[in-house]
Order: C-alpha cells, then structure tokens, then sequence
C-alpha cells in the first residue's frame, strides 16, 4: 500500500512514464560498460560503486599479467574477474526482471548512456594503456628457436622503470637493461636511410651494455674479453661464412673492414664518457652526435660539431648493441648501430600462444591442429 503511495506521489500531476525493465537491455548495457546496467533499472550508486570495483579488479588483473607466471594469471582471472562481472552481469538482469513499475528518469535518456560510455572510455583509456599487456607476434625468425614464427608472447613495459606517455623517456629508472635480455625497442632505420615514417618495433637479445668493448671473431662475440654464451635455444651453424678482413658492404658502419663474424673491436657508448675520432672512424659515432641534438659537419677533412672544430665528444645517453638468437638471419646492431636506452620499450617476458601462421587461415582445421601447446605460458629467457 505505502509502496503505492509512493509510486501514486511520484507519478503526480505530470503523469510520468511507467515502462517495465528489459532484462536484454540491462545484459546489454553491462556488457558494454560493467555498472551501466544498473543505471539503466535506476540503480546508479550501486552501479557506479560497482564499476569502479570492477575497475580496480581488472586493472589490477592487467598490471599483475606483466609480473606473474601464466597458472597464477588463471588463477587470478578464473577467481576474481571472471566470477565479480557475471555477478554484476546477472545482477542487473535480477534488477530488470523485478522492476515491474519503473518510472523514468530523466537520466533514461539516450544521451546520458552515450555521454557515460564515452566518459568510461576516455578516462580507462589512459589507465589500460599503462597497464594494458601487450601482444606481440615475431614477424621473422631472427631470434631463433628461443621465439620462434607463429608465437605470441607477453611483455612488460614496467621491466625497468615508468616512461614519460608524452616523451618515451624514461622518468624513473628502476635498473638499467641486462646483457641476454630480450627487449622490444624502437627501431629507426639503417644508418644512412631516413627514418622509417610510421615508429617500427624490433625485437633482440642485449649483447653489449653501455660501457663495453665488443668484439667478434670467428662468430664469437667477446665482451670486455669474455666470451659471450649464447642460449642453448640460439641457432648457431659453427662454420663462419666470412673471413678476416672482408668488408661487408651492408655492416655497420661502411668502410670499415668488418663483417657479421668478425666485427669490431669498439667501445659501446656509456653517459658521461667521452670519445674521441677523426675523419677515418666519425662514421661510428655520426649518427650519435646527431640524434643528441648536435649538427655535424666534416669540412675538407675537419669536423665541426655545432660550428666549432671538435674531434671528441661526451655521449649524453646510454646505448645498447642488440643481437639475434639466429646469428645469420638476424638484421641487428651489426647492421644498424646502437640502441638508445630510451628506446628500448619493453622487456619480452612470456609466450602466450603458439601456432603454424604459415597454414592459411582458411584452413582452419589445420591451423588449429598445429596450435604448439608446450610453448604456451612458457617464459622466455
């Protein structure tokens, strides 16, 4: 009886609408926004206390996924995210179907769910693109057999430190990159060629860190005068193809008499340390003093840097020398220099998924059959 007061008062002189809920609409809109549902029954402090909580949940989910091996993401997901959004899924639908006599609202209205989706959107969006893993999938074999053509893998952009979204540098440093990591970094191109149009991504192991001497003879690479182990995943022929003394034209950098087996030796640009050269070997460190923000000029065998004759210069960032797991099918540091420490992106953490991609889609029986189940959650070393 009150409860028909109630609805008698609020309906008035106005003579307001009365439309029962649709369980449908209220699946619907969860779906697209968890917590929208309950708007649309009326329900809004729940609704918006329900999406924030699932907000928290899946954002944590996407942060830990960086971090955790692939059973404790299950895990995670399968008792936590998976059981709040079908509770706040079903919930809504229970609302709906129990709201015999709904008056609108003046919320009830189309522009207010657009506004609120496009709102979730705009303000989620900068959240998942910090926390949001990202999928990669190896384009090339260079990195063979330890990623291999078909997987997809994980990594996390946290590894060593948080990037400024607006620069791409690094704003806080947890620890510099380690020798045999894996990273996903920002690749601008050979030497002398513009720089690529669209931002192009590569993947390699760090084989030199800022600081070292490198050197490669007879295809191995020696750092600071040890030998360099590679990964017992690594493709590693044992013959070399090239013998001293022969110049690849396509090595970086040209001229020097330097090939994929035997290469160097030099000395890996450190902050802080200085270098010196003339017009014989600027070539290695011309690239460099540019992208600093220099301009560089050789002027009937002088070289000028920023107007002033100068044959030395003191590196302002650290630099890194990538290589591929496949020593010979592996367009790498060799070729195109060094790596900015800003520019590594990422570090490569696991595999998620594994299959042929040379089966064509359309035969998908195939395809799905050559799914590589032992590669899966397999973290890459």
């Amino acid at each position: 009886m009150e409860t028909g007061n109630n609805l008698q008062s609020t309906i008035g002189t106005k003579d307001p609408k009365v439309k029962k809920r649709s369980p449908w609409a209220a699946c619907f809109f969860t779906l697209l926004c968890p917590g929208l549902g309950h708007f649309y029954c009326g329900e809004v402090k729940r609704g918006f206390v329900l999406f924030l909580v699932y907000t928290i949940y899946t954002t944590t989910f996407l942060a830990l996924i960086k971090f955790l091996p692939g059973y404790a993401i299950t895990y995670f997901a399968i008792f936590t995210c998976i059981p709040l959004g079908t509770y706040i899924l079903i919930e809504a639908i229970i609302i709906a179907i129990n709201k015999k006599q709904y008056v609108l609202q003046f919320f009830n209205n189309p522009k207010y769910y657009i506004a609120i989706i496009a709102t979730s959107i705009y303000y989620a969006g900068p959240v998942e693109d910090i926390f949001h893993p990202e999928f990669f999938g190896t384009p090339s074999g260079s990195m063979m057999n330890t990623i291999i053509p078909g997987d997809k893998f994980l990594t996390n952009d946290f590894a060593y430190g948080i990037r400024n979204p607006f620069t791409g540098k690094y704003f806080l440093l947890f620890h510099h990159p380690k020798q045999g990591d894996i990273v996903n970094f920002v690749y601008h191109g050979m030497p002398d060629e513009a720089p690529p149009k669209e931002k192009t991504n590569y993947m390699k192991r760090i084989l030199g860190l800022p600081g070292d001497s490198l050197i490669i003879k007879r295809g191995f690479a020696y750092i600071n005068g040890k030998v360099f182990e590679p990964p017992i995943t690594s493709i590693l022929t044992g013959k070399i193809k090239y013998e001293p003394d022969y110049a690849d034209r396509m090595i970086f950098p040209k001229g020097f008499k330097w090939n994929p087996d035997y290469y160097g030796p030099l000395n890996i640009p450190k902050e802080g340390a200085s270098v010196t050269f003339d017009t014989t070997n600027i070539v290695l460190w011309k690239r460099i003093i540019e992208d600093e923000g220099n301009k560089l000029e050789i002027k009937k065998s002088r070289i000028f840097i920023n107007d002033i004759e100068k044959y030395s210069y003191t590196f302002k960032n650290n630099y890194y020398f990538m290589i591929g797991d496949y020593w010979y099918n592996s367009l790498d540091s060799r070729y195109w220099g060094f790596v900015k420490e800003d520019d590594i992106v990422s570090k490569i953490t696991m595999i998620v998924f594994s299959w042929d991609k040379e089966i064509p889609i359309s035969d998908l029986n195939r395809r799905i059959n050559s799914i590589r189940w032992e590669r899966i959650g397999k973290m890459i070393e």
